[in-house]
Parts: structure tokens; C-alpha cells; sequence
């Protein structure tokens, strides 16, 4: 069995998520500054995680 799903009905869905995301979320902490520092600690360690060639970096010029 095939379920058809249409682009719209797709994106009520994706709206309908992430507001019910929205409202689940706790409040915010008091001081921003130690979630900001939290979230650029993790962000940090996920990237140390990716190993990158140099092939695939960007030149350091870039030109137009």
C-alpha cells in the first residue's frame, strides 16, 4: 500500500512539528552567556569529530 502525500500536506505537517517542537521547549536560563559558551563547546567537539582533507578546503583568495 502507497500513501500519497502532497507537497502541502507535507509542509503542514513540518509546520505542525515544529510548532508542537516550539511549545515543548523549556524556558530559557538565566545567563545566555553560559548556554552560549555550552553550545559553542559542543559545537567545537562535533567538528573536531570530522576529519577534512585539504583538497577540499577553499583557496585562502578568492577571486571574482
Amino acid at each position: 500500500m502507497q500513501i500519497k502525500i502532497t507537497r502541502r500536506k507535507l509542509a503542514a505537517i513540518a509546520v505542525g512539528t515544529a510548532a508542537a517542537q516550539a511549545a515543548q521547549e523549556p524556558a530559557q536560563p538565566e545567563n545566555l552567556n553560559e548556554l552560549a559558551r555550552e553550545q559553542l563547546r559542543k559545537n567545537a567537539e562535533t567538528l573536531a569529530k570530522v576529519d577534512l582533507p585539504m583538497s577540499t578546503e577553499p583557496a585562502f583568495q578568492f577571486k571574482a
